[in-house]
């Protein structure tokens, strides 16, 4: 029967760990001593720079954080002024990804306070969809319906609301959603508020099926919510 184990230029038949490592240190490691530092050295600048570059993202993901932390201490007191100014300051900077979809957010959050419905359509239009973060883009469709509703676009503000309940809405009021270890949570806060406007929306537009449905969804999902409580009595003053 022949041979079939494979061989190596200048190596025993027969490969023990004792002669692979003199294989290694008397023909290999003297012959090729030159590609194996340059390698070596490859990898380590690799390395090198994959830390540097992590750690770099790091830190201006803590900075970003900061900023818009400000920006948004400054939303939350009503200081359009100062928000609008950080968050257009901050968005001259180049930043991309999550940081800027934040910004994105809070700005059109800003627009909105401040009563430029058109402006923060625009600006909510900015935030990415879809991706790892469902909570920021949303937060940003539900800004676009409270806009259209401020218009009075009431058709568009209610197919923007069904477009953020299929992206935020995950209860379903199925009493095996409350069982520990298989709790659902929905990926916004906002989907009882986001139900409650799209039954405003379906009272003026004269359909009240489709608005009695909504707020359905609200007593069976969200029983205990003020907006199932406030729906009912929409429902009941529309009957």
């Amino acid at each position: 029967m022949g041979d079939n184990r494979v061989k190596f230029p200048n190596t025993p038949a027969v490969a023990t760990e004792t002669s692979w490592v003199e294989w290694f240190t008397d023909d290999f490691y003297p012959r090729y001593t030159r590609q194996v530092w340059v390698a070596s050295a490859a990898l380590v600048g690799a390395a090198i720079l994959y830390f540097a570059w992590s750690t770099h993202n790091e830190s201006s993901a803590v900075q970003a954080n900061r900023e818009l932390g400000a920006a948004y201490v400054f939303l939350s007191q009503d200081r359009f002024s100062e928000s609008e100014q950080a968050l257009t300051a901050f968005l001259r900077e180049g930043h991309s990804g999550l940081a800027r979809d934040k910004a994105y957010l809070f700005l059109g959050k800003v627009y909105y306070g401040q009563g430029k419905y058109d402006q923060a359509l625009e600006t909510y239009g900015k935030v990415g969809k879809g991706g790892k973060t469902p909570l920021i883009s949303s937060g940003a469709l539900h800004g676009v319906a409270a806009c259209y509703m401020e218009k009075k676009e009431y058709a568009r503000a209610a197919e923007t609301l069904d477009e953020f309940l299929s992206v935020a809405m995950r209860r379903t009021g199925n009493p095996k959603e409350e069982l520990a270890g298989e709790e659902i949570v929905d990926w916004s806060p906002s989907v009882p508020n986001a139900l409650w406007k799209q039954a405003l929306c379906y009272r003026e537009l004269k359909q009240p099926e489709k608005a009695k449905a909504a707020v359905e969804k609200l007593r069976k999902a969200y029983p205990d919510s003020r907006e199932a409580r406030d729906g009912e009595k929409l429902i009941a003053l529309m009957e």
